[in-house]
């Protein structure tokens, strides 16, 4: 008797432990390393990071309302598209917005600040530093060359597409389950007809 109402319940529990890894695993892994330059960075990641499975957490509550397996289909494609498209963004981000200093990204500004160091340099040795050697100059401080509100700026560009990013991936794998246990309930009802 407990196996079958185990088995009646499969459904939930294998999208409520879906939902709870991707919870989990929000902070098991690691922040990019461009987040430990600023305390606050730190929190609010996190805090988006879980809010964005919390939302994520809310596609299992539609999903014991909704069975359509079409609709799911769609949720999956939109979610998958949207991940690829987000994280693509980032990615680009990233690499335009952070340098590299000693096995860490530093979040850069968009504006230079009076008396820019990298003129200096060029100034000095007749040529500019190269992209991965600027922190070098700087010795990894970002506020020498480039200001405070453009550092800022690109820093929460960052932090909301990272946000967007786990929460289209929570959302794809709660959907792209809930499409695969849809499916398999509906070929093993087609079977026990025949």
């Amino acid at each position: 008797m407990p196996v079958a109402k185990l088995k009646e319940v499969w459904k939930e529990i294998t999208l409520l432990s879906t939902w709870i890894a991707a919870v989990t695993g929000a902070f098991i892994i690691p922040l990019p390393s461009w987040h430990s330059n600023d305390e606050n960075t730190s929190f609010l990641m996190k805090f988006g990071v879980f809010i964005a499975t919390v939302l994520a957490g809310f596609l299992i509550l539609y999903s014991l309302k909704n069975k359509k397996i079409k609709t799911w289909m769609r949720l999956s494609i939109e979610f998958i598209v949207f991940f690829i498209g987000i994280y693509a963004a980032y990615h680009f981000t990233r690499e335009a917005k952070t340098l590299p200093y000693l096995d860490k990204d530093i979040v850069i500004g968009n504006e230079f600040v009076d008396n820019n160091p990298f003129e200096a340099f060029k100034a000095s040795h007749g040529f500019s530093p190269a992209r991965d050697e600027k922190m070098m100059v700087i010795l990894g401080d970002p506020e020498k060359a480039w200001t405070k509100e453009g550092i800022m700026f690109n820093r929460i560009q960052l932090m909301v597409l990272l946000f967007f990013c786990y929460l289209f991936s929570a959302g794809f794998i709660i959907s792209f389950c809930n499409l695969i246990i849809l499916y398999k309930e509906k070929y093993k009802i087609k079977i026990e007809k025949k």
